[in-house]
């Protein structure tokens, strides 16, 4: 039995937002305002709370994603504060896939970044509600209005403010609150006191009102019935607002300085009123398996029988070893509990359950529904596992691990240092699912893959600095994916005596080129149940290496239409080998192709570096999708372009933009699509390896 008062009083909520948006300092605010630290730690400084990884503190950056709990005013949070740079996006991902709503921080002076959409793609996919932060309304160039308009123009939602800024730049003095019609005044420097007081002059801010209040009228049929009549009190905006920001068919806006200590109190109210407990969003999406197919279904939480919990991250803490952090949807988690992987079919035992502030661990006896904690002990759980209380063919959906684009080869001075780099790199990959590594084996050097040139940078830092190994490395390089361009099939018989007994095996694929990923069936009922696992085996090895140049595959869908048992001579690992040979086959007859990646440029610069930078992206094969004046800021006139351009051509850009415009160009990239690669290139990259 649930108990609905207790979950009624939980919010797991993320800050996220693009690099330097203001995540953290405000994150920081968060936890000096409801006690949680007795001081206000600073990024600049190196003295943030929840960026303790000491490569977080010389960068100045958010590397992981960081979890803290707190209080206020009787309600339970659980809060993530999670990296802001695209190269660690993994971390946003995981944490939205398990939080009930998110707070998106804006730069006044800059509205939605690049990142901002990808955020704001990630919580529509897991339908998670929004609300917005306008942060440093004290900067240079900060404007409310606009952040509104670039919330409406670029994610397509319905941005409802429901404050109203006095002054901006270095004139920024308080905040209206336009439900409440109050002025938010801040007393003393770390601003800790705070009033509401009337307004001096309230039709100044008629108009802004009028245009919240028809806002949600104009999405919530309940509150129009109320505005229409005039029959309508500060509950009944707050309940249309909040259905409002349920429904993801609108978004509260508020705004604020949290360098200056300003507007971070009401945003935590807003968090109550207007962001979900985990009784709102008791949906989710979930797959069963029924005489080995995979059926789709949609559960409520709270009606699934038992235990249910899912794994969305795994790190490894000095002292304490492997760390599992879990939601718990239903049921309870407690300290000796035997627990259901029902993705890897194993079952594990709890030795002990936590939950962080920070890297600091608060031992407690167990996790309830609607709670986030961390559990030891749990050694063959990780990232995108289910968690049940019961054998049972049933999991949570996952999450979605992007590809790596870029490599670089490593090597270490002697065989013991080899042997603790591939310990090292086992629970890096544990901990980052975006970060892979295998061995060359022409060269025998190893290869690590990741999302940029910063994400493989900071995983070579940790190498040489949390774990104390001094590697050597080469330049980072395209890591390109090979494909197929039609329908084809494969078959393969192993028939082999090993260790003086006949193997004996014989499977038939079919495959066909796809939009995007690798999707795997097994239909057919001729292949007993105990060996599907290693048919699948067989499958994702061939499809690890491509027939080309050895890059991964992608893009293709493999179908197993026949097979073979025999019950004297079918083993697993006749059946593995028969799969892995099948599928080669099949995709040296599928016209193979090499693939690239192709990255989302999004420059912002002043007009007069404009066609330095637009001949340049050119001359490096970019497509410009986009140029347009991103903001006007008096006679200084900033525009944005937006181009598409191989990653091959993108190394060392940065250092090219900042002497192209005087250092006063930014640059986002992520990751767009892969497309084929032109055949000179292909030729050449062939005749490398």
């Amino acid at each position: 039995m649930i108990n609905c008062e207790k979950l009624e009083k939980i919010r797991n909520i993320g800050i996220v937002a693009h690099i330097d948006a203001g995540k953290t300092t405000t994150t920081e605010r968060i936890l000096y305002y409801t006690g949680k630290t007795y001081k206000i730690g600073s990024v600049d400084e190196g003295t943030a709370v929840m960026d303790f990884m000491v490569l977080e503190k010389e960068h100045g950056i958010t590397i992981q994603s960081a979890a803290t709990f707190f209080k206020w005013k009787d309600y339970e949070f659980n809060l993530i504060d999670t990296p802001g740079h695209v190269d660690f996006t993994i971390e946003v991902e995981r944490s939205i896939r398990v939080l009930d709503g998110i707070i998106i921080i804006l730069d006044a002076s800059a509205g939605v970044q690049p990142q901002t959409e990808t955020v704001y793609r990630q919580a529509k996919k897991y339908n998670v509600p929004i609300i917005f932060f306008v942060n440093k309304m004290d900067k240079l160039g900060a404007d409310f209005d606009f952040c509104i308009k670039s919330i409406k123009e670029k994610l397509l939602i319905n941005p409802i403010p429901i404050q109203q800024p006095v002054g901006k730049e270095n004139e920024f003095s308080s905040i209206v609150d336009l439900i409440k019609m109050k002025e938010i005044k801040w007393l003393n420097e770390d601003g800790t006191n705070y009033v509401y007081e009337d307004l001096d002059s309230p039709e100044k801010f008629k108009n802004e009102r009028i245009f919240m209040l028809e806002e949600i009228a104009s999405l919530d049929e309940i509150f129009m019935e109320k505005y229409l009549s005039d029959n309508y009190n500060e509950e009944d905006i707050k309940l249309a607002l909040r259905r409002i920001n349920l429904s993801n068919t609108g978004a509260a806006v508020l705004c604020g300085s949290s360098l200056k200590n300003m507007g971070v109190q009401p945003l935590l109210d807003a968090v109550i009123d207007f962001l979900p407990s985990p009784l709102d969003k008791p949906i989710q999406k979930a797959f069963i398996v029924n005489e080995n197919k995979e059926e789709e279904i949609m559960i409520n939480n709270f009606e699934k029988e038992g235990l249910l919990a899912f794994c969305f991250k795994v790190s490894y803490f000095p002292n304490v070893g492997k760390l599992c952090f879990i939601r718990v949807y239903n049921g309870k988690i407690r300290e000796n509990d035997v627990l259901y992987n029902s993705n890897k079919q194993l079952k594990e035992r709890v030795n002990k359950i936590v939950k962080l502030h920070s890297n600091y661990m608060e031992e407690v006896k167990s996790l309830e529904a609607g709670q986030i904690g961390s559990i030891l002990g749990l050694k063959k759980t990780f990232t995108g596992d289910s968690l049940l209380d019961k054998e049972e063919k049933f999991y949570l959906e996952s999450i979605n691990i992007p590809d790596p684009v870029i490599f670089m080869a490593i090597e270490v001075s002697t065989k013991a240092d080899e042997d603790k780099l591939f310990r090292i790199l086992e629970r890096l990959t544990e901990e980052d699912p975006t970060f892979k590594y295998k061995i060359n084996n022409e060269t025998g050097q190893v290869i690590i893959s990741g999302m940029g040139e910063l994400h493989l940078e900071i995983i070579k830092e940790r190498i040489e600095k949390d774990y104390n190994l001094k590697i050597y490395s080469g330049k980072p390089q395209v890591e390109f994916r090979e494909s197929i361009s039609k329908k084809s099939q494969g078959e393969y018989n192993f028939y082999k005596q090993i260790n003086n007994k006949l193997q004996n095996a014989y499977v038939k694929v079919e495959v066909l080129p796809i939009e995007e990923g690798i999707k795997i069936f097994i239909d057919t009922p001729k292949i007993p149940e105990k060996f599907i696992s290693f048919v699948r085996e067989g499958i994702e090895s061939a499809l690890m290496f491509g027939v080309l140049a050895g890059y991964p595959n992608t893009k293709i869908k493999v179908k197993v239409i026949d097979s073979i048992y025999d019950k004297d001579f079918s083993t697993p690992i006749a059946f593995k080998v028969a799969a892995y040979e099948a599928v080669k086959l099949a995709i040296e007859k599928a016209e193979p192709i090499l693939l690239e990646p192709v990255m989302k440029v999004e420059i912002i610069l002043p007009e007069e570096y404009l066609g330095n930078v637009i001949n340049d992206l050119q001359s490096r094969s970019g497509e410009i999708q986009e140029i347009s004046i991103y903001q006007s800021m008096g006679v200084n006139v900033i525009n944005k372009i937006i181009a598409l351009v191989p990653l091959r051509e993108m190394f060392g850009y940065t250092t090219v933009l900042r002497s192209l415009t005087q250092g006063r160009g930014n640059l986002n990239m992520e990751l767009f699509n892969y497309k084929k690669v032109p055949d000179t290139v292909s030729e050449l990259l062939k005749g490398k390896l």
